[in-house]
């Protein structure tokens, strides 16, 4: 199963091979996209949990079934859905699921959402170290099934560590408006207790 596994540089190409794609519609070119989740997790704490998966944020009426529509009809597509699953299918053989979150599912649309038609292949456009925390701590208190909900929060705890060896949390107001939807859960579920994370977000 681990040989299945994708490394990060192919999430990496994966996610490069759809901003592509999205890229020869002119109809997408003023939408914003931006990576969340665990690449984006992966990317920023390099030696922590991996993911099999490249999820984006897009600011895009219809989306995501619009955006995966177009995919799959482009001529000879890199693009398949199974059941449920829609996937790129990567040079190496390996299917890497992609999913595309409609910014209305999101607490907020994170700054680092850039518009499809400006992005350039040496700068893919990931989501802050704040706010994936921000958005994990959201999400936590959104889910509802537990094995979710505790990965969320133990992501959230260690990219709060992380950002701490570096000084104070200091998030914005969407931030801080986000992470108080799934405060409590992620109390419950990541070994610190509330009050800490209460005063390590300074809210």
């Amino acid at each position: 199963m681990a040989a299945n596994r994708p490394t990060f540089r192919e999430l990496e190409e994966s996610a490069q091979a759809a901003i592509n794609c999205l890229q020869l519609f002119p109809e997408f070119g003023s939408a914003r996209i931006a990576i969340i989740g665990g690449t984006a997790l992966w990317k920023h704490i390099p030696d922590g949990r991996t993911t099999m998966d490249v999820d984006f944020i897009i600011t895009l009426a219809g989306a995501p079934q619009v955006v995966k529509t177009k995919l799959l009809q482009m001529p000879n597509s890199s693009f398949a859905e199974f059941s449920q699953f829609f996937v790129y299918k990567h040079p190496s053989g390996k299917n890497i699921q992609i999913d595309f979150t409609p910014e209305w599912q999101s607490a907020y649309v994170p700054a680092a959402a850039t518009m499809i038609g400006s992005i350039n292949s040496t700068n893919l456009p990931y989501i802050t170290p704040l706010d994936l925390l921000a958005l994990k701590i959201n999400t936590c208190g959104m889910r509802l099934t537990a094995a979710k909900k505790s990965r969320d929060a133990q992501d959230a705890l260690t990219v709060a560590e992380m950002l701490l060896k570096h000084g104070p949390i200091v998030l914005t107001h969407d931030q801080k408006e986000a992470v108080r939807v799934g405060i409590e859960d992620v109390g419950a579920l990541s070994g610190r207790h509330s009050s800490w994370w209460t005063s390590a977000l300074q809210l």
